[in-house]
């Protein structure tokens, strides 16, 4: 659609000069639209991420006619510390983002990410939606924004150039970092040379030789060309990336009960975007030795090495993120535990 693809331009350029400069691309929406808002992310384009926020801005014009809600998916707003800043400011309305950004807000949420934690997809839904999400929720409150769900990114694993099949293979390889404390936590455990830059700089930095490897998602490692240049792909599945959507709660306030819900659930809701996002990382994980990646898969005995040399990160972080970071790891282990009990064989 012509009209979208200019929109989407003006956006660009706009926020590439500055937030407040949103006001001015597209006049011809706001001449039939009388109410403007910016949803702000960063998608990989023919990821699942960018189909369902196309999807979420469908949504919300077709169940709220005179609204104009446009997308800036691209990392235009610049680095998520930026996005979320300008999401508090009202500036973008509805904004999602990584742990690793959020932790800028609400620092706590970093300890979401501690290494081994988690064991399966089960476990990570139950303590997430049970425990996480009442306890975040109440934590952005504070911060003048809104939790609207939980957004799926997949479990992390280990990618480098030389085979890392295990902890002490690790030392001294300079492995990527991005900014979260948890992902830094757990490079330093297993005696890797930390490195932190943003994903951007990833690929050329395996180009030139300034990393050997990092820690990422599947889908991230999938699509941003990584594959070529750092083809051995470790599944430790040491943590459970996740994202959070949240809208500026001034502007949620500003609507009505019905246009509130609606928002709520536009982006499709956490069980929707886990299917979605699930079934993508299967696609991309099976796709994976075709495009010359050896996948390694640790036995039950190499995954409890992986763990024990990585545990004592867990402390660490709760000292590092302060606040109330030892009352949101407590709370993930009894949800661990609860969840044990549910699903124990009688």
């Amino acid at each position: 659609m012509t009209y979208a693809i200019t929109r989407r331009r003006c956006l660009a350029t706009a926020l590439g000069a500055t937030a407040i400069a949103l006001v001015g691309c597209g006049e011809s929406a706001s001449r039939r639209r009388s109410r403007i808002a910016y949803a702000a992310g960063f998608s990989l384009p023919k990821s699942v991420d960018e189909a369902l926020w196309l999807a979420f801005e469908q949504r919300i014009e077709q169940a709220i006619p005179d609204m104009d809600l446009r997308l800036v998916i691209r990392g235009e707003t610049g680095p998520e510390e930026a996005l979320f800043a300008a999401l508090r400011r009202n500036r973008i309305q509805i904004g999602g983002g990584s742990f690793a950004g959020v932790a800028t807000v609400v620092p706590e949420i970093s300890m979401l990410s501690v290494p081994f934690l988690f064991d399966t997809d089960a476990e990570v839904d139950f303590v997430m939606d049970e425990y996480m999400l009442p306890a975040f929720q109440k934590l952005f409150a504070a911060k003048g924004l809104e939790v609207l769900h939980w957004t799926e990114i997949g479990w992390v694993n280990v990618y480098a150039k030389p085979v890392i099949d295990r902890p002490e293979a690790a030392r001294g390889v300079r492995l990527r970092s991005s900014s979260s404390l948890a992902s830094q936590a757990f490079i330093a455990e297993i005696g890797g040379d930390t490195i932190t830059m943003p994903f951007s700089e990833v690929l050329p930095a395996l180009q030139t030789g300034l990393i050997d490897g990092g820690v990422t998602s599947v889908t991230m490692y999938s699509l941003s060309g990584l594959t070529t240049e750092a083809p051995n792909y470790v599944l430790t599945r040491h943590s459970y990336d996740m994202g959070v959507l949240l809208a500026n709660k001034t502007w949620m306030n500003s609507l009505s009960p019905a246009e509130r819900e609606v928002v709520r659930l536009g982006y499709g809701g956490a069980a929707a975007t886990r299917t979605a996002a699930r079934a993508s990382v299967e696609g991309l994980l099976k796709s994976l030795p075709a495009k010359g990646v050896k996948l390694y898969e640790p036995t039950a005995e190499e995954r409890a090495a992986w763990r024990e040399a990585t545990w004592p990160s867990h402390e660490k972080l709760i000292q590092k993120v302060g606040g109330q970071a030892r009352e949101i790891y407590e709370t993930m282990l009894q949800g661990k535990r609860d969840f044990a009990a549910r699903h124990a064989t009688p």
